[in-house]
């Protein structure tokens, strides 16, 4: 399976992996750019090229976030060229990272890559698919599509306003109210590391914390009033500009974050993945017929994946379940034709509205209960 990624979005490949369980190595290449992704029946497991065939993601994150020093991070780039030892296990047996915080980082960066391809509308795709792929693959990760293409989406819908008040990395921040301990871990850890006057760079390569999250705990800050910040002249008159915002990247789920606003970044994904499923699936231009074929069999699966989606968004808006499927086009978290592509289905809800049963005939081969 291999293509254009200017006639099949990342989300549309990502989804056709997860829902048909595929197992193999995704490739994506843009001019000089490689990033891989490594899937086990269709879960997410790496981002790491256990080949050598590309450098190592993970020092160029360890270094950017601050888990390690320039200097050390050329030392082990130095020795990973010259040997055939996987640098997550040198990172262990030299203590600088215990397997907690290793499995987080990993996490991390998983996240990182899919929303910095989750924009990319230009370069090449091919995914090689067998066990043999996973071969050898250390240091796993365990990571559902859906979840990862979700915060990707969150962020490129949050990144505009973040960039409005945080135009860079050279933004001056200075504290105005100490960070107290009910704000949470995170956050009051990031916060206190904010010494005197500091700028929003430095913060990130201080913090051991996703560049993402460090961005959004200082924008809720300084929502808040809990910290000022100084914009120097010639980023201020550049703020009105395009700006390409920094790579984002996602904190563990066992961590804390700071909460999105639910609607906002829930509708963005339903955008991005009904639109790519609805206008991609069918492109004129598309050489490979054998992509186009199992893209059209999955599409009918994806939509129902979406729509079991919308509902429970839709729960988290209301308080409640919708009575009926027309009322997601109502509340514009899905359009007829989203509903026409999942069809047949059948909708039931308990009368409180705090339960649904979605079932599909064996035909479609699935039901769905909460």
């Amino acid at each position: 399976m291999q293509g254009s990624l200017g006639e099949f979005r990342l989300a549309e490949i990502l989804q056709l992996v997860a829902v048909q369980q595929k197992t193999g190595l995704l490739r994506l290449v843009r001019g000089e750019e490689m990033v891989v992704f490594y899937f086990d029946r269709g879960i997410l497991v790496s981002t790491r090229d256990r080949r050598h065939g590309s450098p190592d993601p993970l020092l160029d994150y360890l270094t950017r976030t601050g888990w390690l020093e320039t200097d050390i991070a050329g030392f082990l780039r130095t020795r990973m060229e010259n040997s055939k030892d996987d640098v997550a296990q040198v990172l262990l047996a030299e203590r600088f990272l215990n397997e907690d915080e290793l499995r987080g980082v990993l996490e991390d960066l998983a996240q990182e890559l899919v929303s910095k391809t989750f924009a990319w509308r230009s370069g090449t795709y091919q995914f090689i698919g067998g066990d043999n792929a996973l071969s050898g693959l250390q240091h796993r990760v365990s990571l559902p599509v859906d979840s990862l293409l979700m915060e990707a989406a969150r962020r490129a819908d949050e990144w505009p306003r973040f960039l409005e008040r945080l135009p860079g990395p050279d933004v001056i921040l200075e504290v105005v109210q100490p960070p107290r301990p009910q704000i949470g871990d995170r956050s009051f850890e990031v916060l206190s590391r904010i010494t005197g006057r500091t700028t929003l760079g430095a913060l990130v390569q201080r913090c051991r914390t996703a560049e993402f999250e460090v961005y959004e705990i200082v924008a809720q800050a300084l929502e808040a009033g809990a910290v000022r910040v100084e914009v120097p002249p010639r980023r201020a008159a550049a703020a009105t500009q395009p700006l390409v915002p920094p790579t984002p990247v996602h904190r563990s789920g066992a961590r804390r974050r700071v909460q999105p606003a639910l609607r906002a970044w829930a509708v963005a994904l339903a955008v991005v993945l009904l639109a790519a499923a609805g206008s991609r699936l069918v492109a004129p231009e598309l050489r490979n017929r054998a992509v186009r074929t199992e893209l059209r069999q999955v599409a009918t699966a994806e939509a129902r994946a979406q729509l079991r989606l919308q509902i429970e968004i839709y729960r988290a808006a209301h308080g409640r379940y919708p009575e009926q499927l027309a009322d997601l086009v109502t509340d514009e978290l899905a359009s007829t034709a989203q509903l026409a592509r999942a069809a047949p289905v059948r909708y039931a809800t308990t009368s409180d509205r705090q339960q649904f049963q979605l079932t599909v005939p064996p035909a479609g081969g699935e039901s769905a209960t909460r």
